[in-house]
């Protein structure tokens, strides 16, 4: 009586590539919240820095958080063009940078 051993090769070689196969990725509704949440973020800390600095406006500040916030309004799904969300969200840094120096003169 022989012994002997078959092996369906077909079977182990799958076998050997599910054990070498990388972590899923996330799905695309966790990937857009993942974005959404590192945008939010990005605008929040970009309108914590100081807009106006001993009198003077911080131009650079004030561009940088606007771009961020309209980037978050962008990947939060808004229709508005581009230069419709930028204008807006300068309005706002502006109000924002002129409420800051008038509170710093005082």
């Amino acid at each position: 009586m022989s012994t002997q051993r078959t092996i369906n090769w077909s079977t182990a070689m799958r076998d050997l590539r599910k054990d070498r196969v990388a972590p899923a990725a996330p799905g695309f509704l966790a990937a857009r919240s993942m974005e959404i949440a590192r945008l939010d973020r990005l605008a929040k800390e970009a309108a914590a820095v100081p807009f106006a600095v001993a009198g003077s406006y911080d131009r650079s500040a004030i561009m940088k958080a606007a771009i961020a916030s309209a980037r978050a309004q962008k990947a939060k799904g808004s229709k508005a063009p581009w230069s419709q969300l930028v204008g807006a969200a300068l309005k706002n840094i502006w109000r924002n940078a002129k409420a800051q120096r008038a509170f710093a003169a005082h």
